[in-house]
């Protein structure tokens, strides 16, 4: 799989785009302690200033600065650890969980199945936008008074908040897909000779229907990105808003990318757009690079049925 992986150069940008991104968000933590490059002004030798941030791009910085003179491309550099590394752990999360609770429901009788069906539906239907809105509103909206409980805290409730609420409907999908496999008849025969239920699910069920886990993994991952998106336009930071008073706007406390999108939002329709652009941009090559990943990975998997098939 690799070696058909690394030949396709578009997988290769991709996966070098994000990883690169990723290390050198961790390597900015461990060196510089999370700080982010700032020039405040530019004063002649009189002392008058000269030049104050914003920078437009590609002067102070190749992507300018924000309001306060911060490197925005470095400031996208220390975010990605967040934005990326959050997102892969609450995919995980939400594929480990929801292929737990499917194996334990695929093979359960038509009524009761259909039942479970039913009540989980509607979670494909609602906007998990707007309920996540709701039930995370109190706990990531800074009080008057700030904050009582630490950030590793807030984070984490986002993190179970947002698993949650697509383990009901990626369950369903995910047992669809057991049951239909498990209606072939090979799985009757297996029965028919006294295979267990574990040894069907692991030698039968599993590979068939692994190569499209892998493939929801990567529309998983978009999935999430758009939601922490949303959440940012709805000025809903990951870790908590801080809010000080009504005359600064909300800024994020950790740097990941909704957040800067969602507290310098005004400033698309300013004379300074880059300052709210740039951020965007980076979201929409993260998404890109992960649909790339996934469209090289399902060529692999139909360039693997073809040999087989042809191997008949």
């Amino acid at each position: 799989m690799l070696v058909f992986l690394l030949k396709r150069k578009r997988f290769i940008f991709s996966a070098l785009f994000l990883i690169i991104l990723f290390t050198g968000s961790i390597l900015n933590s461990v060196f510089n302690d999370g700080q982010i490059r700032q020039v405040r002004f530019h004063a002649d030798e009189k002392g008058n200033i000269v030049d104050r941030p914003p920078y437009a791009p590609f002067t102070e910085y190749v992507f300018g600065s924000d309001p306060f003179g911060y490197d925005l491309g470095h400031m996208m550099v220390e975010g990605a650890k967040w934005t990326i590394g959050i997102t892969i752990t609450i995919v995980i999360l939400r594929m480990l969980l929801s292929i737990i609770l499917a194996s334990f429901i695929y093979s359960l009788n038509n009524r009761i199945y259909n039942g479970l069906k039913t009540i989980f539906e509607p979670f494909s239907v609602v906007p998990q936008t707007i309920i996540a809105y709701f039930i995370l509103f109190s706990v990531l909206w800074m009080p008057l008074d700030g904050f009582h409980t630490p950030f590793w805290l807030r984070a984490s409730f986002q993190v179970f908040i947002i698993v949650a609420l697509a383990i009901p409907s990626l369950t369903i999908h995910i047992s669809g897909e057991m049951r239909h496999v498990e209606k072939e008849d090979f799985i009757e025969v297996s029965k028919t000779l006294g295979s267990s239920k574990r040894y069907i699910f692991f030698k039968h069920i599993i590979p068939h229907v692994y190569e499209k886990w892998i493939i929801s993994f990567g529309q998983q991952f978009i999935q999430t990105l758009q939601l922490l998106a949303h959440l940012g336009f709805m000025k809903l930071f990951f870790g908590g808003t801080h809010y000080p008073d009504d005359d600064t706007p909300p800024r994020t406390i950790s740097y990941e990318w909704s957040g800067v999108i969602g507290g310098d939002i005004s400033y698309l329709y300013s004379l300074q757009p880059w300052i709210v652009l740039v951020p965007i941009g980076f979201f929409i090559v993260t998404a890109i690079s992960v649909a790339l990943i996934n469209q090289s990975v399902k060529a692999y998997f139909k360039n693997k049925t073809m040999i087989r098939l042809n191997k008949r």
